[in-house]
């Protein structure tokens, strides 16, 4: 089973190329191996060991994932029996992704299992980065490859396998923090050497991403990290981010626009917004009327790509038409509040079991601090892009608050 743990692991690296179009849903390679990785960990529990290992933290996921579900069946019953599969098959990608952290904690309890995991995981992250750089500096332009309803160009932007720089850029302000923390908490030079160079590359590939989520959600999770941990960084930090974007044209445009658009929205002035920007908030808006049709569960799980077609608000057959381009949004529309309150309840608890733990070692452990720093930075990326319904990057996530928090029965 650990060898079958790792071959799913190792489906971050080909990313979205092993997506299969199904009208604008896409399948991914995690949403076939882990169902049945899950079913088989599962089978091996019950009938082999008959011990499973706590995972507290999982609790509210798996009430989450119950709510989704009555919410599915009270908002799908009238969809097309080909989108009632489709939509259901989303509560199954959720329950596997609970499944594999719950099997993390099976896997990995010694200290010495702990760091094989985190010299795989980064490994891992590792070849996503190299391949991104490849795209980036082989083949910066993709449009030859996008088709209608499918992917977008992102002409000149790091994208790699996973064809979209907003969700590498999510993944790498996850994955920065989590290997600051590692290098933080290391002994051992070799280790802080290679895991120094690692750290450089989530950061310039993070940078040529140019993206303006991406940015604002990694500076926010550095700067909890270090303001905990080194604060003297803060402001060398952010003495080199200021040199790298006001040395690159396109960087300095795309902060620009993040700066305009977040002033505008917050003094309600739409002309300070960039057309990408604007309608992103023309979806927050109309998905926002909808939701407040369906308050209590919502229009049903993963119903967003039809019941928001048929309110004009997207085209079903697009791949970006699965959500609001907001995670919490998302959530709040097809599970209503009651959905809402359990998932945001699941995320805030693990950034606090992080913080928690950092702090109950005295502030000694940092590998705690640069996850729960991760974690936020995800949070607040969760806002602009549906990064917390995005399989490859719940994936390192889930696995690693698994690690991390396994208690001893």
């Amino acid at each position: 089973m650990r060898v079958f743990f790792w071959l799913c692991l190792l489906l971050l690296i080909p990313g979205l190329l092993l997506r299969i179009d199904m009208g604008g849903v896409g399948i991914l390679g995690t949403d076939v191996i882990l169902p049945l990785f899950a079913v088989i960990w599962i089978f091996q529990k019950i009938v082999i060991n008959r011990k499973f290992p706590d995972a507290v933290f999982l609790k509210p996921g798996f009430l989450f994932l119950a709510i989704a579900f009555l919410s599915f069946l009270l908002g799908a019953g009238d969809l097309l029996f080909k989108a009632q599969v489709l939509s259901g098959a989303y509560l199954v990608r959720f329950f596997s992704l609970l499944i594999f952290a719950w099997a993390s904690a099976d896997f990995f309890r010694t200290k010495k299992e702990k760091e094989q995991f985190f010299r795989g995981i980064f490994g891992i992250s590792a070849v996503v980065v190299f391949l991104g750089f490849l795209q980036f500096y082989l083949l910066p332009d993709i449009s030859m490859y996008s088709t209608e309803g499918g992917w977008d160009p992102h002409t000149g932007r790091l994208l790699g396998t996973w064809m979209d720089p907003n969700f590498v850029a999510g993944f790498l302000g996850f994955m920065a923090p989590l290997a600051l923390g590692k290098w933080y908490g290391s002994k051992s030079r070799k280790e802080k050497f290679w895991l120094g160079i690692l750290i450089l590359a989530f950061l310039f590939a993070l940078f040529l991403t140019f993206s303006r989520s991406g940015y604002l959600a990694a500076g926010m999770g550095l700067f909890l990290f270090f303001a905990f941990r080194d604060p003297k960084v803060i402001l060398i930090g952010g003495i080199i981010a200021a040199v790298g974007i006001v040395t690159n044209e396109r960087a300095q445009k795309r902060v620009t626009e993040l700066a305009g658009t977040v002033s505008a929205i917050v003094l309600r002035n739409t002309d300070e917004i960039d057309p990408t920007a604007s309608l992103r908030l023309e979806s927050w808006q109309k998905s926002f009327e909808l939701f407040k049709k369906y308050p209590v569960l919502g229009i049903g799980y993963n119903t967003y790509r039809y019941r928001a077609a048929e309110e004009g608000i997207v085209d079903e057959s697009y791949f970006s038409s699965g959500g609001s381009d907001s995670s919490l949004l998302t959530v709040l529309v097809t599970t209503g509040v009651v959905g809402f309150v359990v998932f945001l309840w699941f995320w805030v608890g693990i950034w606090l079991e992080g913080m928690w733990r950092y702090f109950k070692a005295r502030r000694k452990n940092t590998i705690f601090l640069g996850f729960a720093s991760g974690v936020l930075a995800i949070l607040v990326h969760s806002f602009f892009v549906n990064s917390l319904l995005f399989p490859l990057i719940l994936l390192p996530i889930l696995v690693t608050a698994g690690v991390l928090f396994r208690n001893e029965n």
